[in-house]
């Protein structure tokens, strides 16, 4: 070996090129010192290197533009033919590379504001101001029913300019100051003994309103919810006559801006049917609150109030009432609209919105979403382990419900989560949570990503960006059996903003409640491109529901059991299969249990035990990310090789380690500061065939974009003598690169990179190579 590497450097710094030439287009002898001492490879890749430097190539550029042709070759001209030793073709000019489209799907950058609202188009949800220090506090068991709606109003209009107001519940599960002394959310509460009264609170913000909304829940408590909305687009506080006598008696004089008292209108379909024709038109469409006036007064009518939205409340089970839910949905467009809040009840309700394609966040319970918006909304997420090498086991994934509810993870899950601490980490168990959490409570979603442990995994709740159900298999009134979503255009609205939440949050894993047909299948492969596979629920276990992979890539795996509520449940059903396995290839299994029986995190260590003890080394619980890769790999088809343990990586700087880029987030990166010849080289162990990569760059942890690497190619080989460029870029500006080819055999890959960001230092924070055996 020493007597090739001699030979290599000798052809590297004396062959056929001048040193201004070896500069240029190659590596210097110090490079290439550090490549053959950090690069182990066989003596057969050495040997290429040196046979492809004695080899002439010849490549003719075509360009226009004479600055990007100088900055990334060393000769200038609308047509030059150049020698070039390319290192086996490892550092060729990008123009000489066959260019290929990104499929990368952009989102609006991310960034904290100190005042007023974001909300860019392709963003859910608004953005509030960082909160201010220390808020205004508000005790919601302070406020009777009325004045909770008056206080939420006024806390959302207050916090729309700047966040400044809390409410916080005495009765939550994790406890009332648990979020606010989070690390990840870490609030500056004013004590709110301090207040003699909440309604110092309206005297001291009192030139921020445009006077109240008078109305009376006495003649039909629906008058809540219309008050809420004017007053929203009033910039006025919705208030009862009780309310305002006592704002008076406090020498607090605001006018009356619209009077509802006068109307004589009591059913729903009245009041909405007039909400509908006087104001909806004003109203902002990319959110409905949908909110009890009889049991929810203050859960999200801020982000209402903030945003000018309608706040509706209609039973679907009614076809009336159902109808004229319609009517707001149908104004509202799907991949641009959310739903906030809950129904009267679950099927009836999440199938209305369905049939546009709308998502819904369960809301009914969540307290200061305004606050919980303004806090960092960069989402760390959290590094992945890697997967576990493919045998001839069963696979056991268990999924843990109510993840969709984003009440729930600021809730229950919080209580649930930290009594668990003990029990998380003993066997891999996937968490079902909201990727909407990014926009509404980054610092929630952040707590549960940063104490996560390497065997905690976290999958989006049903079936995306909000709960959605595009095929119904359990029949309730209100909510027949049948396909919800059928306009394609509405699922693919659906989907594309799903992709922009996924890619936000990391999460690679979906629930579908109860299922998705052969069309719906094809828009989540064709646009949530970061999925590796998708969980179909078959919640009354339909026989026609099927498990199925599109296009090669995105599986849909039927559960065993969707909603698993005890030990023996699960545990019989585990028993059946394993024990009629004929073991002749790897079994694979997915369930969900249902977070509210009795099968906490303990119970599933348990019965993780027990199975190893009744099936010993057949059996092996893993993450749902593994899961979906591990049955890939095992049926032939395309997995994330960079996930295997055996793949080894390398760098072209000794002094910048490039393990980062295999770790599974953007939260790590690895640079370089060399302007030339800078690569990252990837060893897979054995020889695949490769089919896709995706690299994320710079301003996937949340850096500037521009510097993001610009120009780069990749190449693969099979024995490190021969190497073929698969993919070109130049120009980049994205965050992420996702390019496909066909199918290649190789067992090396190299990304050369040739420009790197403003300030020419080469970052890449992941890298995803597909392929299969």
């Amino acid at each position: 070996m020493s007597g090739t590497n001699e030979s290599v450097k000798s052809a590297f710094c004396l062959g056929g090129v001048s040193h201004k030439q070896a500069t240029h287009h190659m590596w210097t002898c110090r490079q290439i010192n550090i490549f053959l001492k950090i690069f182990d490879l066989p003596n057969g890749f050495t040997e290429g290197i040196g046979s492809a430097f004695n080899q002439e190539q010849e490549y003719a550029i075509n360009t226009n533009d004479k600055e990007s042709s100088h900055s990334l070759c060393p000769l200038r001209g609308s047509r030059v033919i150049f020698r070039a030793v390319a290192l086996a073709g490892l550092f060729l000019c990008p123009m000489c590379v066959h260019a290929v489209e990104s499929l990368y799907a952009p989102y609006p950058p991310v960034f904290e504001i100190s005042s007023g609202l974001s909300w860019p188009e392709g963003q859910a949800l608004p953005f509030f101001a960082t909160p201010a220090s220390p808020l205004d506090t508000i005790v919601v068991q302070d406020l009777n029913r009325d004045e909770q709606i008056t206080f939420s109003a006024l806390q959302g209009l207050v916090n729309s300019k700047q966040t400044r107001i809390l409410l916080l519940d005495n009765r939550v599960d994790e406890g009332r100051d648990t979020w606010p002394n989070t690390d990840t959310v870490a609030l500056t509460m004013r004590n709110p003994e301090e207040l003699e009264s909440p309604y110092e609170l309206v005297n001291k913000y009192e030139r921020e309103l445009g006077g109240v909304v008078l109305y009376d829940p006495q003649r039909s408590p629906h008058y809540r919810n219309l008050a809420g909305t004017v007053a929203g687009l009033e910039r006025a506080l919705p208030v009862t006559a009780e309310v305002y006598e006592k704002m008076k008696q406090r020498g607090i004089d605001l006018r009356v801006s619209t009077d509802l008292t006068r109307l004589e209108y009591e059913s729903p379909l009245e009041i909405y049917g007039y909400l509908y024709k006087h104001y909806w038109a004003k109203c902002e469409k990319r959110v409905i609150v949908s909110a009890s006036p009889n049991a929810d007064f203050h859960h999200t009518r801020d982000i209402a109030a903030a945003v000018g939205a309608a706040v509706v409340w209609l039973d679907n089970r009614e076809p009336k009432e159902r109808d004229m839910m319609r009517r707001f949905f149908g104004d509202m467009e799907a991949g641009r609209a959310i739903a906030l809040g809950w129904y009267s009840t679950e099927r009836s309700g999440i199938t209305t919105a369905s049939e546009f394609g709308i998502g819904t966040l369960p809301a009914d319970h969540f307290v200061s979403a305004s606050v919980y918006s303004g806090t960092d909304h960069h989402i760390r997420i959290p590094a992945v382990p890697k997967m576990p090498a493919l045998e001839n086991k069963v696979y056991i994934t268990v999924f843990i419900s109510d993840g969709d509810n984003i009440q729930y993870t600021q809730h229950a899950m919080r209580k649930i989560w930290d009594a668990a601490a003990g029990s998380r980490g003993k066997v891999p168990l996937t968490w079902t949570i909201s990727p909407g959490l990014a926009d509404i409570a980054p610092g929630i979603m952040n707590y549960y990503y940063s104490t996560a442990t390497a065997l905690d995994c976290f999958a989006t709740g049903p079936s995306g960006l909000g709960y959605m159900m595009p095929f119904n298999t359990l029949e309730e009134p209100g909510a027949p059996v049948g396909t919800y979503t059928q306009n394609s255009d509405d699922m693919d609205g659906y989907t594309r903003l799903t992709e922009t939440y996924l890619q936000r949050t990391g999460l690679r894993v979906m629930t579908i409640w109860d299922d998705a047909t052969y069309e719906q299948r094809k828009s989540y492969e064709r646009h949530c491109r970061n999925l590796y596979g998708a969980s179909v629920q078959n919640f009354k276990d339909v026989p026609t529901v099927k498990s199925s992979i599109e296009n090669q890539r995105l599986r849909f795996d039927k559960l065993v059991i969707p909603y698993a509520g005890s030990y023996e449940h699960i545990s019989g059903s585990l028993m059946h299969e394993i024990e009629r396995w004929n073991g002749d290839a790897p079994l694979f299994l997915a369930y969900q249990v249902d977070i509210w029986g009795e099968m906490k995190p303990q119970r599933i260590v348990e019965l993780a035990k027990a199975m190893d003890e009744r099936f010993p080394g057949k059996v092996e619980f893993v993450r749902a990310d593994h899961y979906f890769n591990l049955q890939n790999e095992a049926e032939g088809l395309s997995y994330n090789l960079s996930m295997e343990a055996a793949v080894a990586v390398y760098s072209s700087d000794p002094d910048a380690p490039a393990e980062a880029i295999l770790d599974g987030t953007p939260e790590t990166l690895w640079s370089s500061e060399g302007k030339k010849n800078v690569w990252l080289g990837v060893d897979l162990g054995e020889t695949h065939r490769l089919s896709r990569f995706v690299i994320r760059h710079a301003g996937d942890q949340g850096m500037d974009r521009e510097y993001n690497t610009r120009a780069f190619t990749i190449s693969v080989s099979t024995d490190g003598r021969n190497w073929k460029a698969v993919a070109g870029i130049k120009n980049n500006q994205e965050n992420v690169t996702d390019v496909e080819f066909p199918l290649v055999s190789a067992r090396f890959v190299k990304i050369a990179v040739l420009n790197g960001g403003r300030d020419t230092v080469a970052r890449i924070a992941d890298v995803e190579i597909y392929g299969r055996r």
